[in-house]
């Protein structure tokens, strides 16, 4: 779109190759030779992965802030994202 907005099946390709990196980058731990290294890189992984989920968050929600100062309404982003405008306006906020 002439917008910059992206339909449905384009953010599904870009989150796909996105999960694909993150997985390739996981698989990475599998390269440990040593065991005990490995189980212990594996399980700092693990124990920091919680944190690292907020970052999308703030992606998106950086996202969304663009969508608005653009001339974009909450309805108008709720469309494009793919959900309702109440959910748009939250992660517009941060609460979401």
């Amino acid at each position: 779109m002439a917008d910059g907005t992206q339909e449905p099946d384009e953010a599904r390709a870009a989150a796909d190759e996105v999960l694909a990196a993150v997985r390739a980058a996981l698989r990475g731990l599998e390269s440990i030779p040593d065991a005990a290294v490995r189980a212990a890189a594996a399980g700092l992984v693990l124990r920091e992965w919680p944190a690292e989920r907020t970052l999308p968050k703030e992606i998106r929600q950086q996202a969304v802030d663009a969508l608005h100062a653009g001339g974009m309404d909450f309805p108008e982003i709720a469309e494009v994202i793919g959900t309702d405008r109440s959910r748009a306006w939250r992660i517009w906020k941060g609460m979401s």
